[in-house]
């Protein structure tokens, strides 16, 4: 599926209103630090780092994490005055944590090695932040694979921006549905807020971005979810949240990544609990329990809770959420094959099978 995308006008910051909050008066002259994270992987990097090159924005710190050297990429940060920090933890949380030591701005923005910044988002996020005291912004994303194919999925339409405290369950979920709490590189938030959580982000092992948004949401501070595209996600077909170039390599990288992602998901329930963020996280947590349970050959200590099956039920739609058993073991596994693929070629010709 392909679609055409205008980019439009910026909305009017000083015009949107916030539910449950008092606008405060501008809030001036917060730094802004990038931390960019790269693990294992250096043939997009390049773009990365050229995209924050060429911002319009020129007042920011831009910190690069990653656990190789690489003459041309170090050579690049010393010409442009980005920070180079190494280090070997297989941990994003931990990779993050290491760059946000070398780091001095106020407010911190993300971007893993393959996604691209277009060049207004700095000064679009600078914009926001000054005018509004946010704890949290998230853009909308231009999700596309390597080979050209738009993956809508992974951006729900937006027509106006979301601006507001998570007071109730209904508005994480609103902020859930339109994927504000997905792709860390189209996500900033408050140093203070990270600094505050800094044991925990070590912990964690993937889910950064429902880390971020999990804090924020938990915070009673406003959060910034905008309609404008401002970065580009770039979706591979082998990464460290899928790999779809076949059903074997798929189901054993689902192993792997499930019994790094559900510890994550339990860990983040604990720090929402009692905000209205948590049925939502644990909503999320049942889902990837239930795939892990399905995914795992030997571990018969995961058998799933009875409200986890409730949840499941939620999430994946009767009759076929019948197939999320040990006894249809291959059947599930094949249809979350397909659902993936789905997800992210739709019905195009060039999605793999």
């Amino acid at each position: 599926m392909r679609l055409s995308i205008s980019l439009g006008e910026s909305p009017c910051i000083s015009s949107l209103k916030v539910r449950g909050f008092t606008a405060s008066p501008q809030t001036p002259n917060l730094s802004i630090s990038v931390i960019v994270t790269a693990f294992n992987r250096r043939e997009y990097l390049r773009y990365a780092l050229l995209s924050l090159k060429n911002q319009e924005a020129d007042s920011f710190e831009v910190v690069v994490s990653k656990n190789f050297s690489d003459r041309v990429t170090d050579k690049f940060c010393s010409e442009n005055g980005f920070i180079n920090v190494t280090t070997d933890s297989s941990r994003s949380g931990e990779r993050v944590y290491d760059a946000l030591r070398s780091s001095h701005g106020d407010f911190i923005l993300f971007l893993d090695d393959d996604d691209i910044f277009r060049r207004t988002k700095i000064s679009r996020v600078s914009d926001v932040i000054s005018k509004r005291n946010v704890a949290f912004y998230r853009n909308a994303i231009f999700p596309v694979t390597v080979d050209g194919v738009i993956a809508t999925h992974y951006q729900p339409q937006m027509h106006d921006p979301l601006y507001l405290i998570l007071e109730r369950v209904s508005d994480v979920r609103l902020l859930h549905r339109h994927a504000c709490d997905f792709n860390s590189s189209s996500m900033g938030i408050s140093r203070s807020m990270l600094d505050s959580h800094a044991s925990d982000l070590r912990k964690i092992n993937l889910a950064v971005d429902t880390f971020y948004f999990a804090l924020a949401a938990s915070s009673r501070m406003p959060l910034f979810c905008d309609s404008m595209i401002e970065s580009i996600y770039r979706i591979m077909p082998s990464s460290t949240s899928r790999d779809l170039r076949d059903f074997y390599l798929f189901s054993r990288f689902e192993r792997s990544f499930l019994r790094r992602y559900v510890p994550d998901l339990e860990r983040i329930a604990e720090i929402v609990e009692g905000s209205p963020a948590k049925p939502v996280i644990g909503r999320m947590l049942s889902l990837y329990k239930i795939l892990q349970y399905v995914f795992e050959e030997d571990r018969v200590n995961l058998k799933p809770s009875p409200l986890d099956r409730v949840r499941f039920l939620l999430e994946r739609p009767f009759p076929y959420s019948l197939l999320y058993s040990r006894i249809f073991r291959d059947a599930a596994m094949r249809s979350e094959f397909r659902r993936e693929n789905r997800i992210v070629y739709g019905n195009a010709d060039r999605r793999r099978r």
